[in-house]
C-alpha cells in the first residue's frame, strides 16, 4: 500500500526532529562532562563556558550551583551577584538564594549588606518544612553554621512535624562542640516522637566514646537521670539510660536501673532475665548471678522462675572457677546450691546441665570422683534422653575416669562415642580424646594412627589439635620409648588432664634437665603457659608464652601462642595495645594460621572500627522476640 505524500512529509519531519533532539541530548552530556571535569580539577575559568551553555540551556539548581561556584573561583563576583539576583527572581519566595547573594556579598567584603541579606533570608522564611531544611542547608553550604542552626530554631517554632528539627540542631550542635546542647536536642526528640530511639542512639554512638573516659558520656548520663526524676513514668529515658551503662560496659549500673524499672513497672523479672543472659555472654558473672538471682527471688510465679535458677547456678560456678583457690566453704556452698535446684526442679532433659556441673564440682574441686562417677551413670541412664545428650555425659565420664587415673575405662567410653557418631564433629572430640589416652599410656604409634585420621577433621580445632600432637609425636619419637623425653612429656600432660599441676611441673623440669636439647622446648613452656593459666597466674602465663615465642620463632605453637597471648593481654591484663599488637602480629606473620578470622575480629573491635547489630547487647536492647 502507497503512503498519501502528506504523511509521508509528516514522518520525515518527526525523524529529522528525532534525530536533531539527540544530537543536542549527546551534545549537552558532552558539555556537562567536561564541566565537570574541569570544575575537578580547579580550572573555573573553562568551567564557566560550558556551565553558562548548560544553565542558559536548562536552568536546573545543579547548573546554578556550580556556575556560582565557578563565578566565585575566579572572584567574578559581578556576574555571580547578577546569577544570584536573576536566580532570585525566578524563583521568587525561596529564601536560599538571598544566603548565596549574601554570600557574595561578604567575599566582597561587604560584611554589613551580607548580613542584611542573611536577616531576610530568616524573616522571609515559610512555613514550610523543605523550605526550612533548603534555607539551613544552603548556611551551611556557606559555612555558616550558627545561622543554619536559627533557620532550624525559627522553623521549630512555625511548624509541628513530630520532629521540630531536633536531630538536624543536634548534629549541628555537635560539630560545633555545643554536646550539652547536642544531649538536650537529642533527648528533646525523643520526648516528642518516641520512633527515634535508634535514630537517637546511634547519634549519640557516633558523638560519644563510650569506651574511655569521656566526659561527654557523664553529661549524658546526668541529663538523662534529670530528667528521669522530673518524669519517672516516661520509660524512655530510663531505658535509655540502661543503653548507656550497657556501651560503658557497665553491667551493675545495668541491672540496678533495670532492678528498679522491673518494681517500678512490675514486669516481672523479664528486663532482669535478658540482662542475665546479656552478662553471660560477656562473661560478667557478678552481674549474671544477681541478675538470676533477683528473678528466683520473685517466686515460682515468674515464668522465668526454672531458667533464672539454672542461671544462677551456672554463674555461681563459673564465679567459683574464676577464683585461683577457692575456699572449702565456697564449695560446699555451690554444691549445695546444685543439689536444692535438682530437688526442687527435678531431673529431665532440661536440667542435664546441672547435673553435668555437679559431677564436675565433685570431680575436679571436691576429689570426689566416686560421687561424680554415679552422678552422671545416673544421668546416662535417664529416660527420654537425646543421643547427643548421653554421649556428651559419656565423654564427660571419660574425663573424670582419666582424673581418677582409669584411663582405660576412660578409652572404653570414648571409643563408644567414636562409634556412635563417626560422622559427627562429636565422635571426632571423642576420638581425639582417645588418642590422647594413648599417648598418655606412651603407645605413640597408635595414637598417631588415630591423629592422622582426625587432620582431616570437618572441626578445624580438632583437626589443628591432632596435626599439633601428631607432628610432636613424628619429631620425637626415638627408640627407647621407656625413656624418652616424650614419654615424659606424656606424662606431664596426663598430670594436667588430672589437675595434678605440681606433679607436671616436676616431670617438666625433670625433662629440661635429662633433655635439655630435645625438640620439646616449646611444648614445655607451653604446657607450663597452660598451668598458669589454670592457676589464674596471667603474668607468668605471659612470660610463658613471650618464651615461647623468643626462644621457638618457626615452631608450630607459634600462632597458638601469639593468638592466646592477644586474648590474654585482652581479656585479663586489660591492656589492649598489647593484645592489637598480637593480633596485628598474627594477621601478618601467620596469615595461614585457623585463628586468623577469630583475630581480625578481635583487632578490628578493639580498634573499633566495625559495629556489629548481632552482639549480645544489640541483642538485649532489641527486646525478646514477638
Amino acid at each position: 500500500m502507497k503512503l498519501p505524500q502528506s504523511i509521508l512529509r509528516s514522518l520525515l519531519v518527526l525523524l529529522l526532529l528525532a534525530g536533531g533532539t539527540d544530537r543536542v541530548r549527546a551534545q549537552q552530556g558532552t558539555d556537562e562532562q567536561l564541566a565537570a571535569e574541569y570544575m575537578r580539577q580547579g580550572e573555573f575559568a573553562k568551567a564557566i563556558l560550558y556551565y553558562e551553555k548548560l544553565y542558559g540551556r536548562q536552568p536546573s539548581t545543579l547548573y546554578y550551583e556550580q556556575l556560582l561556584k565557578a563565578y566565585l573561583g575566579v572572584k567574578d563576583y559581578e556576574h555571580a551577584e547578577k546569577l544570584a539576583k536573576e536566580r532570585m527572581r525566578k524563583q521568587a519566595g525561596d529564601t536560599q538564594y538571598l544566603v548565596d547573594l549574601g554570600m557574595v556579598l561578604k567575599l566582597q567584603g561587604d560584611t554589613a549588606k551580607a548580613e542584611l541579606q542573611f536577616a531576610k533570608a530568616l524573616k522571609d522564611l515559610q512555613p514550610d518544612q523543605a523550605a526550612v531544611r533548603n534555607l539551613a542547608n544552603a548556611f551551611l553550604r556557606n559555612n555558616e553554621p550558627d545561622l543554619a542552626l536559627q533557620a532550624y530554631e525559627r522553623g521549630r517554632k512555625m511548624l509541628d512535624n513530630g520532629t521540630g528539627f531536633f536531630y538536624e540542631t543536634a548534629s549541628l550542635r555537635a560539630s560545633k562542640g555545643d554536646f550539652p546542647g547536642m544531649i538536650s536536642d537529642y533527648l528533646d526528640l525523643l520526648e516528642v516522637n518516641p520512633a527515634y530511639e535508634q535514630a537517637v542512639q546511634n547519634g549519640l554512638a557516633r558523638f560519644i566514646d563510650f569506651t574511655s573516659a569521656d566526659q561527654r558520656a557523664d553529661l549524658l548520663r546526668t541529663e538523662l537521670l534529670r530528667r528521669i526524676q522530673k518524669m519517672p513514668d516516661h520509660t524512655l529515658f530510663q531505658e535509655l539510660l540502661i543503653w548507656v551503662y550497657i556501651q560503658r560496659k557497665d553491667l551493675n549500673g545495668a541491672f540496678v536501673q533495670s532492678r528498679a524499672m522491673d518494681k517500678r513497672f512490675n514486669e516481672r523479672g523479664q528486663r532482669l532475665m535478658a540482662l542475665g543472659d546479656m552478662a553471660v555472654n560477656n562473661q560478667d558473672w557478678a552481674t549474671a548471678a544477681k541478675s538470676y538471682a533477683y528473678v528466683v527471688s520473685l517466686g515460682s510465679t515468674s515464668p522465668w522462675y526454672g531458667a533464672a535458677r539454672i542461671g544462677l547456678v551456672t554463674a555461681s560456678d563459673v564465679q567459683l572457677q574464676e577464683q585461683p583457690e577457692p575456699s572449702p566453704g565456697q564449695l560446699e556452698q555451690l554444691r549445695q546450691l546444685y543439689a536444692s535446684t535438682l530437688e526442687e526442679l527435678g531431673w529431665g532433659p532440661a536440667t542435664m546441665k546441672l547435673v553435668s556441673g555437679l559431677a564436675r564440682l565433685e570431680a575436679f574441686y571436691l576429689n570426689n570422683t566416686g560421687r561424680a562417677d554415679s552422678l552422671l551413670q545416673d544421668a546416662i541412664r535417664m529416660p527420654g534422653l537425646a543421643r547427643k545428650e548421653q554421649a556428651e555425659l559419656k565423654l564427660q565420664l571419660g574425663d573424670v575416669h582419666v582424673l581418677a587415673g582409669d584411663i582405660w575405662e576412660a578409652s572404653l567410653l570414648y571409643s563408644q562415642v567414636d562409634l556412635d557418631f563417626k560422622q559427627d564433629v562429636l565422635g571426632h572430640e571423642a576420638r581425639l580424646r582417645n588418642a590422647k589416652v594413648s599417648f598418655y599410656a606412651g603407645d605413640f604409634l597408635w595414637a598417631k594412627a588415630q591423629l592422622d585420621v582426625l587432620k582431616a577433621s570437618t572441626s578445624k580445632l580438632i583437626a589443628n589439635d591432632a596435626l599439633e600432637l601428631s607432628l610432636l609425636i613424628t619429631d620425637n619419637l626415638g627408640t627407647d620409648t621407656l625413656n624418652s623425653p616424650l614419654n615424659l612429656f606424656a606424662k606431664a600432660q596426663l598430670y594436667t588432664a588430672q589437675h595434678r599441676y605440681d606433679s607436671c611441673l616436676a616431670a617438666l623440669d625433670t625433662l629440661t634437665a635429662r633433655f635439655p636439647l630435645s625438640n620439646l622446648g616449646d611444648d614445655v613452656l607451653y604446657e607450663r603457659y597452660r598451668i598458669a593459666m589454670a592457676r589464674h597466674n596471667y603474668a607468668g602465663a605471659a612470660t610463658c608464652l613471650e618464651k615461647l615465642l623468643e626462644q621457638f620463632p618457626n615452631d608450630i605453637l607459634v600462632d597458638n601462642a601469639m593468638f592466646d597471648l592477644g586474648k590474654l593481654y585482652e581479656t585479663k591484663l586489660n591492656d589492649k595495645e598489647q593484645a592489637k599488637k598480637w593480633y596485628e602480629k598474627l594477621l601478618f606473620e601467620q596469615s595461614g594460621s585457623i585463628f586468623t578470622a577469630a583475630a581480625r575480629d578481635r583487632y578490628r573491635r578493639l580498634r573499633g572500627d566495625h559495629d556489629n547489630l548481632d552482639t549480645p547487647e544489640q541483642q538485649f536492647l532489641n527486646g525478646p522476640a514477638p
